[in-house]
């Protein structure tokens, strides 16, 4: 490995963090999990809110998805930019300009008269978001530099941003049923105010301002943002208008071009943005592709349950955010058996196919999905299982995702992970809406004789003439009854083709770790060598 490519120790800086008291220690974990919880709970928080806040202000349907791309846009594109920022300005100050940047857009949100107010807020939400991420994963890395006390520390953190878009339906739920749409970013202000008061005391000895050379990667900067930017964009516009539509195709097609010519950059240039050592490892390779399964997976499966619970069953937006806490619960209780258990004892090479595995068989067992209003016996089961299936992944892949890299390069490893994540959310949301619609118009299509035959039936039982009153109701309940059952089938299909993709990272993930830990160079660093040898 040439001296230019190879990782940067993580030096006398991060000693000054590390060496502090457990004290310090876990002020600095409740710092960049609060942090974590505020960029996390954005990204599902609105979709409960959504229904009410479009009455509010009078949007037409077409507004309901900008809300949520409007943010997911901003924060998954200008990721590497935030990433490169908070090694130029350090930690500290990154840390607490996105903070403030959060906190004021969320406040513009919660008191948005119009949907273009509240579509600049959630931008400016994104903004601040992706500026504020990569230096929660940094600090966690700068605080943790070694194996002493990081399995904990990383269970904790993991299990806040595995959890966190789950609390997100929790809290939303609880908050519109409970207030108004509003407080979903209004209560957003006293988290980022309580963070705020934290990261004064304890972010103090935090890796300064890399200033040791000049940025010259420009050309990279733009590539790789811009690829980004219109890969989510893509993804956006195909939940919304389908695969084939020419937005969709053209900004896919975009993405994909960009981002080839961004590695191909890489690859080439003098000082890159992102040396492609940093993915090309092993551990940190297959930390990254997790991530994004749980993106995928999560988000995902979220979105359907959501639009089953509250839609289809017809459960209260708090009932509906409560019926979450099984996967919160089987999340959290995972996350810290994986790091202090799964890892030590057996390595990555198991923990991530086994995790994969895990969130496919509850995956599995989710698509027995019926119409009968029955969470102990439908959900109850398979919501654990996936969320223990996510808690396997989610606190280890965060650890390794950053771990060997020096403070000059940990902001743009905490870049690609949530980058991860975000595009994996994207595509998650994407993929699996018009898989369900594509599927409940198939299998409503041919139900259609059935329908038929009960509408016959039914009108006979009530003596109704189909043009009556009673007719026409009796019409419209067996269409909906319909309708929500080709739903369901639907669901029950996208759930099987989640379970597909996470046996597909199963298996590529376990090639990965076992190919890549006998070839790759090991890095010099000391931190890199324990890295090797614990996670490998």
């Amino acid at each position: 490995m040439s001296a230019r490519s190879r990782p940067v120790d993580i030096g006398v800086t991060s000693a000054r963090v590390s060496g502090r008291g457990s004290g310090t220690r876990r002020a600095l974990i409740l710092c960049a999990c609060l942090a974590q919880v505020i960029i996390v709970l954005d990204t599902t928080i609105v979709a409960v809110a959504l229904p009410d806040a479009q009455e509010g202000l009078g949007f037409a349907d077409t507004g309901r998805q900008w809300t949520i791309t409007a943010y997911t846009l901003a924060f998954g594109s200008l990721l590497l930019v935030g990433g490169l920022l908070s090694q130029r300005v350090g930690i500290r100050r990154s840390f607490m300009i996105g903070l403030a940047g959060f906190g004021v857009a969320s406040l513009a949100a919660g008191c948005a008269t119009s949907l273009e107010m509240l579509l600049a807020a959630r931008v400016a939400q994104g903004v601040a978001a992706a500026l504020l991420a990569p230096t929660n994963l940094s600090l966690m890395n700068s605080a943790f530099p070694d194996q002493r006390g990081r399995a904990g520390a990383f269970a904790v953190f993991g299990s806040v941003a595995g959890a966190g878009a789950a609390l997100g339906l929790v809290l939303g739920g609880v908050l519109t049923e409970l207030s108004s749409w509003r407080a979903c970013f209004l209560v957003n202000v006293p988290l980022v105010l309580g963070t705020v008061i934290v990261a004064l005391v304890t972010l103090r000895g935090a890796p300064g301002p890399v200033r040791d050379r000049a940025f010259t990667d420009v050309a990279g900067l733009v590539l790789g943002s811009a690829g980004i930017c219109a890969l989510v964009l893509g993804l956006s516009r195909a939940e919304e208008l389908g695969w084939s539509h020419p937005s969709t195709l053209g900004c896919l097609g975009a993405g994909i071009v960009l981002l080839v010519l961004f590695v191909a950059w890489e690859r080439t240039a003098t000082d890159p943005l992102l040396p492609l050592w940093i993915i090309r490892d092993a551990t940190r390779g297959s930390s990254y592709l997790v991530i994004l399964l749980v993106g995928f997976a999560q988000m995902g499966s979220s979105i359907y349950l959501t639009f089953y619970l509250q839609y289809g069953l017809g459960h209260s937006p708090l009932r509906t955010g409560l019926s979450f806490l099984p996967m919160v619960g089987g999340l959290v209780v995972a996350a810290a058996l994986s790091t202090r258990l799964l890892v030590p004892r057996f390595g990555l090479r198991v923990t991530y196919p086994l995790g994969a595995l895990v969130q496919a068989a509850g995956f599995v067992w989710l698509s027995g999905l019926t119409t009968d209003d029955d969470f102990v016996g439908t959900l109850l089961g398979p919501m654990v299982v996936v969320g223990l299936g996510l808690g396997i992944v989610m606190a280890p892949g965060m650890s390794s995702a950053t771990h060997g890299i020096g403070p000059d390069r940990s902001g743009l490893a905490s870049a690609v992970a949530n980058t991860s994540q975000q595009v994996g959310a994207s595509l998650g949301v994407a993929f699996l809406s018009s898989f369900a619609s594509r599927v409940a118009a198939d299998s409503f299509e041919g139900s259609r004789a059935d329908l038929a035959a009960a509408t016959g039936r039914g009108l006979a039982a009530a003596g109704a003439d189909p043009s009556s009153a009673d007719g026409l109701a009796i019409v419209a309940q067996l269409v909906a009854d319909f309708r929500f059952e080709a739903q369901v089938v639907a669901y029950g299909q996208g759930f099987l083709a989640t379970a597909a993709f996470a046996v597909l990272v199963a298996v590529a993930t376990a090639v990965i770790l076992a190919r890549g830990t006998a070839t790759r160079p090991v890095p010099e660093s000391t931190s890199s060598i324990d890295n090797e040898r614990t996670y490998s």
